[in-house]
């Protein structure tokens, strides 16, 4: 049988748990089968999300191998050639260093990115290939940034025209508001009476944890009851843990690890804390705030475009683990405000990142670019 759907191939470094995985999820979930065929390809193998993917019913091929191997792009244009792409999605920089020229070879008619951070520098290896990825981009049909800032930071070096922003977004209904069993309280590292706080993110140096962690000893010298989870896993692993023992505050954290999903953690946390230095607009701002819990994060990237300051959480300054304290312990003294905040939070979530509106605005992309490429 004749399939007519618009093939639609997304490249991405690996299949980690991760933001720009989560986000590339959500497209598999809410994306039009009607309409497209999705694919992806991820460059690294053995992601622990493939099998979400799989059980999607969408394709998924790890080539598991390093990108100096000259064989990678040689594969990406039989991936492409081979599928009948019609769209390469590319997701962040070492994709399109690899993808893009192979795309480019088999003539795939559409080329689009998505910037899922700021731009900084070392972002890429290097003078050289900072410059090699700029020009790069200049092929590209279209480049998103999930977030304004994002798309501030990145708006130097791309033609205006071709840049677009489409915020990241969560699935509102599978991130609900609801009450939380004393099992995942105790599961958190909670009993009655303490003030948990959830984290979620990468434990990497960007997220800066060390500052939360420095936050947390605070409040519990003063006497708060504070229990910290964090879900996530990375390379700081061990050296945080190292830090809260030496901060005094071991006691009162919880290293979650990757988990598959933190619905459980937002249900029987009263606050969500975020402490990270660089940002594009976290997806873990947008769950909490979908669950309905207040968040107090740091004011970088697109968090303020999501964190409404005083009316759906608190923004405060990057690598201030005091003002980070004090705005946590404002709200564990004033539970109607964090009733109230919470409340707000996911009204703003379901009106403005909600998956299905970020996947619907992308389709829209696809559908504009398509029909310019046929007209060529």
């Amino acid at each position: 049988m004749d399939d007519s759907r618009i093939t639609c191939v997304h490249v991405i470094y690996s299949l980690e748990y991760g933001g720009a995985q989560r986000v590339l999820l959500d497209y598999a979930r809410f994306l039009d089968r009607g309409r497209y065929r999705l694919e992806v390809v991820a460059l690294a193998a053995g992601g622990a999300m493939t099998p979400l993917f799989e059980e999607l019913g969408v394709p998924v091929r790890e080539l598991g191998l390093r990108a100096s191997d000259l064989r990678l792009r040689g594969r990406l244009r039989r991936i492409f050639s081979e599928s009948s792409a019609v769209i390469a999605h590319f997701h962040n920089p070492l994709p399109v260093f690899m993808g893009l020229p192979a795309a480019a070879r088999v003539r795939v008619p559409v080329k689009v990115m998505t910037e899922h951070s700021i731009d900084y520098k070392g972002r890429t290896d290097g003078p050289l290939a900072t410059a090699l990825y700029r020009r790069l981009r200049r092929s590209l049909d279209t480049v998103i940034a999930c977030s304004e800032e994002v798309a501030r930071s990145h708006a130097p070096h791309i033609d205006p025209e071709r840049l677009v922003v489409i915020p990241n977004g969560v699935d509102t209904d599978l991130f609900a508001p609801r009450g939380a069993s004393s099992e995942e309280r105790t599961a958190a590292g909670a009993g009655p009476g303490d003030f948990l706080i959830a984290a979620v993110g990468s434990l990497t140096p960007q997220k800066g944890f060390a500052h939360l962690l420095d936050a947390v000893a605070s409040l519990m010298s003063r006497g708060v009851p504070a229990r910290l989870a964090i879900a996530g896993e990375g390379p700081l692993r061990a050296e945080l843990e190292a830090y809260a023992r030496g901060a005094g505050c071991a006691d009162g954290v919880r290293f979650l690890g990757a988990i598959p999903g933190v619905r459980s953690l937002l249900a029987a946390a009263d606050i969500f804390a975020g402490s990270s230095l660089r940002e594009g607009l976290p997806l873990g701002v947008l769950e909490a705030m979908s669950c309905g819990r207040p968040v107090v994060t740091t004011d970088v990237g697109g968090n303020g475009e999501a964190v409404e300051d005083g009316i759906t959480g608190r923004l405060v300054p990057a690598g201030d683990p005091e003002a980070l304290a004090g705005a946590l312990e404002d709200l564990f003294n004033d539970t109607a405000k964090r009733v109230a905040m919470g409340a707000a939070g996911r009204a703003r979530a379901v009106e403005r990142f909600s998956a299905r509106r970020m996947v619907e605005r992308t389709e829209e992309l696809y559908r504009r670019l398509a029909l310019a490429a046929t007209a060529k």
